[in-house]
């Protein structure tokens, strides 16, 4: 990014200021430029951070300056209130953004460990259910033998269900493993 660019971006950032202000930091910045000399323009740009970040410090330390020397009069506190306003919308939107994210994260991670322990207790039940039928099924064998092989059946029917709720279980727990150990990782490059 050259001089030209980063002024104007500048420019961009503190055109609401009210006109004293904002030419004064103009100057300031120009100024700063100037004695840095054409050859150390990267090192400046450097030094003040990104345009939006150079301005958003900017209106801070005006917002600071104002709220000390204010003297309470009207024009003062109006021009001081404006300021604020700027400095609340110069904040980075990126916080809010990131603990939206996180706490969608958290919220996706619970729904999935909720499903897997749904999953895995409807195993249980159907193993258990099956178990019973299976057992209770040769108790009708005395009564009729269309009866036992319906208990029979059902009983099965219930132990394969079992079996693939639980295999659907193991399935759910290992991706989200996968996924919190990839959401970990890339939380450490990110760092880093």
């Amino acid at each position: 990014m050259t001089r030209t660019e980063y002024l104007a971006k500048l420019e961009h950032y503190l055109k609401r200021l009210p006109q004293a202000d904002y030419q004064e930091a103009m100057d300031y910045f120009t100024e700063y430029f100037d004695e840095a000399g054409p050859e150390n323009e990267a090192q400046v740009i450097a030094e003040l951070g990104s345009p939006k970040e150079a301005a958003s410090d900017l209106i801070n330390r005006l917002l600071d300056e104002k709220i000390v020397d204010d003297t309470k009069t009207p024009r003062k506190t109006t021009r001081t209130v404006w300021i604020a306003i700027l400095a609340i919308l110069g904040t980075p939107l990126s916080l809010p953004l990131v603990f939206i994210l996180f706490a969608l994260l958290i919220t996706i991670l619970a729904v999935g460990f909720a499903v897997g322990i749904t999953v895995l207790m409807l195993g249980v039940a159907f193993l258990t259910s099956g178990l019973y039928m299976l057992y209770d099924s040769w108790s009708y064998l005395s009564i009729s033998t269309s009866t036992t092989t319906l208990g029979l059946g059902i009983g099965l029917l219930s132990i394969g269900l079992s079996i693939l709720a639980i295999m659907a279980a193991v399935s759910i727990a290992k991706l989200s493993g996968q996924g919190i150990i990839a959401l970990a990782k890339h939380t450490v490059k990110k760092r880093r």
